[in-house]
């Protein structure tokens, strides 16, 4: 059997590649989620960002603790002072 009219051909073979498209992405998506891959790719570099934002050290946050400028101990002069 032959159609007289190929309309629609086109549109048809659009939609079945966006589902092909998007169930690959989902695949994808779901072996990163599965994986933590993606979560390294963030994490890794975010560390020392995190640790000098919180604690003023490029160290990763979770050794930076201790050198945050607060642990320090401070030891003050009075001499000179006139009171």
């Amino acid at each position: 059997m032959r159609l007289k009219s190929n309309a629609g051909q086109a549109t048809m073979e659009a939609v079945l590649i966006m589902i092909i498209i998007a169930m690959i992405a989902t695949k994808v998506s779901s072996v990163f989620k599965d994986r933590g891959l993606l979560a390294g790719v963030v994490e890794g570099p975010w560390s020392p960002i995190r640790g000098m934002i919180e604690d003023g050290v490029w160290k990763k946050h979770t050794i930076s603790k201790p050198m945050h400028p607060n642990h320090k101990r401070r030891h003050q002069s009075v001499q000179g002072d006139t009171t």
